[in-house]
């Protein structure tokens, strides 16, 4: 069996939809930029993580960066998980913020609240927090807590937590502003694309100037912030976007019903599949499973038998990566650090068949069995 980091389909609803709305387009004398369907996408999306004010841009990780530029951490320190794609850091150095690591708990690889005490003073511009595969952490309340305590805004990195909640904790609306990313590959696309969400009314209005070149937003012939870019989506994007916002729950569903049958059937060996705490819903973007067996050699046996698995959340994290290595030489993040290397993420997608996620499984059992006797031999000779 044969079974690919991913697939992306579309029922034929959904396709007649898209031809729909493009010849609607197409006709109209509506401009191809933002109009009708793009409005309609961030209604849509608004009204599904329950934001006050929502705005859709170009994709991720200039959603991160209109946050930061939104709330002024120019010179400023950002605290945010080394555990993270290195987009994060990014958009933070393209705000003129100055990045600052926190190591991650190894229950849901979100923010250590302890290590972020620690790191967390009153100049510090911004905390980002990571909803890793879409999980909400079990200490988010803490985490609240903390930048509620020292006035820092709190943003939130939900590119893998759309329609994640915990309790009263909904992704998108837990910190002052959460930026979601419609990559081809996440729980819901455009192709390309992302979205701000606030309840805060002058970021709302101040993201919306820097997205559209930092002009006026009463007065499109005036231009009154100079950090503004061109940040703006078109009308196929929307569309497809608000295609994928009526079909995201049964897609978000599918993805928890089949990550239930990864820890039904791993749950008696030494992998931990980990899942979401408390009361809510998880979107599921990745399963996450620690193991005992260093994760290259275990990428490389599921390889062999047929499995490809996907990028981990994150084999590479911030302070490890090239660019970085000797800026943060210093940083002590031992919960990072080990479980970057002891971590795999299955496939996890819509189209996946219990078949194939039994197959797995199966796959990830007899790694462990080869693995021991491989060790065995080893040590033996």
């Amino acid at each position: 069996m044969k079974i690919p980091i991913f697939k992306l389909k579309f029922d034929f609803k959904s396709k007649l939809k898209f031809i729909r709305g493009s010849w609607d387009i197409l006709s109209s004398d509506r401009p191809l930029g933002e109009s009708k369907y793009v409005t309609e996408f961030e209604t849509k999306f608004g009204n599904l993580v329950k934001s006050k004010y929502t705005m859709s841009c170009s994709n991720g990780t200039t959603a991160i960066e209109l946050a930061l530029k939104a709330i002024n951490v120019n010179g400023k320190k950002v605290l945010i998980p080394s555990n993270t794609f290195f987009a994060t850091s990014v958009a933070v150095t393209n705000s003129g913020g100055v990045v600052e690591l926190v190591d991650m708990e190894n229950e849901s690889f979100s923010l250590c609240p302890k290590d972020l005490e620690s790191k967390l003073t009153s100049d510090v511009g911004a905390v980002i927090i990571v909803h890793i595969g879409g999980i909400i952490s079990h200490k988010i309340s803490k985490i609240v807590e903390l930048c509620k305590k020292m006035n820092v805004p709190l943003i939130e990195d939900a590119a893998h937590a759309h329609l994640s909640y915990r309790g009263k904790y909904r992704a998108g609306t837990i910190g002052d502003i959460g930026c979601f990313s419609f990559f081809p590959t996440k729980v819901m696309t455009t192709g390309e694309g992302g979205i701000v969400t606030t309840n805060n009314k002058k970021y709302y209005e101040k993201m919306k100037s820097l997205k559209n070149f930092g002009r006026d937003i009463n007065d499109a012939g005036i231009i009154v912030n100079p950090e503004g870019n061109n940040f703006k989506i078109n009308e196929f994007t929307g569309l497809l976007g608000s295609i994928e916002c009526d079909r995201v729950e049964s897609r978000i569903n599918k993805r928890s019903f089949l990550l239930e049958i990864y820890y039904t059937n791993l749950k008696s060996t030494k992998y931990n599949v980990i899942k979401q705490k408390g009361e809510g819903v998880c979107s599921y973007y990745k399963a996450i499973i620690t193991t005992p067996i260093d994760s290259s050699w275990l990428k490389t046996y599921c390889k062999e038998n047929g499995v490809s698995l996907t990028g981990e959340v994150y084999k590479i994290p911030v302070h490890l990566q090239p660019l970085y290595k000797e800026q943060f030489s210093y940083v002590n993040l031992p919960n990072t650090d080990y479980y970057c290397n002891h971590h795999i993420c299955p496939p996890l997608y819509p189209e996946l068949t219990i078949t194939e996620v039994d197959y797995i499984c199966d796959v990830l059992k007899k790694a462990l069995i080869d693995y021991e006797e491989q060790s065995s031999k080893t040590n033996t000779n």
